[in-house]
């Protein structure tokens, strides 16, 4: 069998293409990408093949905008044309991103069968234009399918292999060395993405200031790459690095996180049993981020914290009677595990190959 999958620009749509790739791994796997997304870098680092249509996303601010963009977007379809006549996949997956768009409609003109997968909770774009033209939607979250309709089938959220099969154990103790964390103390893990996020940040650097006399917690923060607003410095229990790349020891030397609410975020939590403090990104206009810390609040793994509200004394209050009390930190954990389907991979993958 011989599967496309489309999809790209950030990570939250790359890692869960490369999850199902690997859940695919008996068949014959091409991705299709932009040269400037986190695919570029991402999949052929993952060591898939990575076939490149150049398009661009239609900025609503400057309507002018949409005549080259038009244009770039037929020639991106002509030109999927051509790569899907060159490939001839029995199935194309779309996973989101504009670059998805011209493929999709590429493989309606040639009747090849389209599989879409949303990560958020709510539709992007393309996923909302490409919907008419699938066989059939997966999501990673009940209520998205449900509101998708016949199409729409509940997978779950694919996160990479090395994530959803952490051992935690082998985990904690590398991560314990490579961070430089003592095993006696309870570890909260903050983190705002690749770029990091400013205000957690900012809080986060206070919260290690009123910590600083217990000698019974400790904090990993991964601040970002970005520019920092306050210079951080590394004193007693405080642990700052700008950059992971194998987060899984970060997840296992955890007891709780104070993170974002980004779809792959929170599947992630879910694989790994890590209970969180959610600090929504506020300027969605459909407030994704906090939908998904709300479901995850619902199901006892998390708590949500609005951004303008995080402060080191909010987070303070919300964290002490964790780290105080073993039973209730425990009982997120457990929460957190149950949370979402661990073989989200595998379930997509099933779907795909029906529909091939």
């Amino acid at each position: 069998m011989r599967v496309v999958i489309a999809g790209g620009g950030t990570a939250g749509h790359v890692n869960p293409a490369i999850a199902l790739a690997r859940a695919l791994e008996a068949h014959d796997v091409t991705f299709v990408g932009t040269s400037r997304g986190a695919e570029s870098q991402l999949v052929p680092a993952a060591g898939f093949e990575l076939e490149v249509v150049e398009v661009r996303g239609f900025d609503r601010s400057r309507p002018w905008g949409i005549f080259p963009v038009g244009l770039q977007a037929l020639k991106a379809v002509a030109a999927s044309r051509r790569l899907l006549r060159a490939i001839r996949p029995n199935v194309v997956v779309g996973m989101g991103g504009y670059v998805s768009l011209p493929v999709c409609f590429a493989a309606r003109l040639s009747g090849t069968p389209i599989v879409l997968h949303e990560q958020n909770i709510v539709l992007g774009l393309a996923n909302r234009v490409c919907k008419p033209l699938a066989r059939k939607v997966a999501t990673s979250f009940e209520e998205t399918a449900r509101a998708v309709g016949k199409k729409g089938v509940f997978v779950g959220n694919p996160v990479l292999p090395e994530i959803a099969g952490l051992d935690r154990e082998t985990a904690r103790a590398s991560g314990l060395k490579r961070f430089g964390l003592d095993p006696k103390r309870r570890t909260l893990l903050v983190f705002g993405g690749s770029q990091g996020a400013r205000r957690i940040n900012e809080a986060t650097n206070e919260l290690a200031r009123l910590w600083a006399d217990k000698d019974d917690r400790q904090i990993l923060h991964i601040t970002g790459r970005a520019p920092r607003a306050t210079p951080l410095s590394e004193f007693g229990n405080y642990h700052v690095v700008d950059y992971v790349d194998q987060m899984g020891e970060a997840y296992a030397t955890a007891d709780l996180t104070v993170c974002r609410g980004g779809a792959t975020t929170v599947a992630e939590l879910g694989a790994v049993g890590l209970p969180a403090i959610i600090v929504p990104y506020p300027y969605h206009r459909d407030r994704q981020q906090e939908r998904h810390g709300r479901v995850m609040e619902t199901a006892g793994a998390a708590f949500v914290i609005d951004d303008a509200n995080t402060t080191a004394q909010s987070l303070a209050q919300q964290i002490d009677p964790l780290f105080e009390r073993v039973e209730v930190l425990d009982r997120m954990k457990r929460s957190a595990r149950a949370f979402g389907p661990p073989n989200a991979a595998a379930a997509l993958a099933d779907v795909v190959r029906e529909q091939a």
